[in-house]
């Protein structure tokens, strides 16, 4: 990836602002339950999923980019340094794979929302099942990146040849 990685900062962006609405309408509804003033904001539940969803969305490809999804490292760490390489490739073309077929059904799901909306909030349901289509295609950004990266970094010492 670049110096100036784009992409990385307007997810890091989305992630800063769909975190923070998202406590800020929590905070709201806890305010509104035990300080009844004769308001009740019935949007708040559902905003709540709502932020929530795309703050995993927009955080979800940061973590693919900087390689901190979960693994299991007890075992990775057991094998010589060759067959680990081979490992990692494996695991990046394996979420590449993955996270072609989540991003296309992804799309599928988000036209199923065409035509209904929220019930609170009245969004166009297809805005929230979106998210699933952003994530997969940004996890998918950086998966390739890293699958780029690693076999680059084959040819550069000379491994397996």
């Amino acid at each position: 990836m670049n110096k100036k990685d784009y992409v990385e900062k307007i997810l890091e962006i989305g992630t800063f602002i769909s975190f923070i609405a998202l406590v800020i309408t929590v905070l709201i509804q806890i305010f509104t339950r035990f300080f009844p003033l004769g308001i009740s904001f019935i949007w708040t539940e559902e905003a709540t999923r709502f932020l929530f969803i795309f703050s995993i969305a927009f955080a979800a490809p940061l973590a693919m980019k900087n390689k901190e999804y979960v693994n299991v490292d007890l075992i990775l760490n057991i094998l010589p340094k060759n067959i680990r390489k081979i490992f990692d490739i494996m695991i990046d073309l394996l979420s590449v794979v993955l996270f072609i077929i989540v991003f296309f059904q992804a799309i599928k799901f988000a036209k199923l929302g065409v035509g209904q909306t929220s019930p609170a909030m009245r969004i166009p349901a297809y805005v929230n099942f979106s998210s699933i289509s952003i994530m997969a295609f940004f996890v998918l950004y950086y998966a390739l990146g890293n699958l780029r990266n690693q076999v680059r970094s084959l040819d550069k010492r000379g491994d397996f040849k």
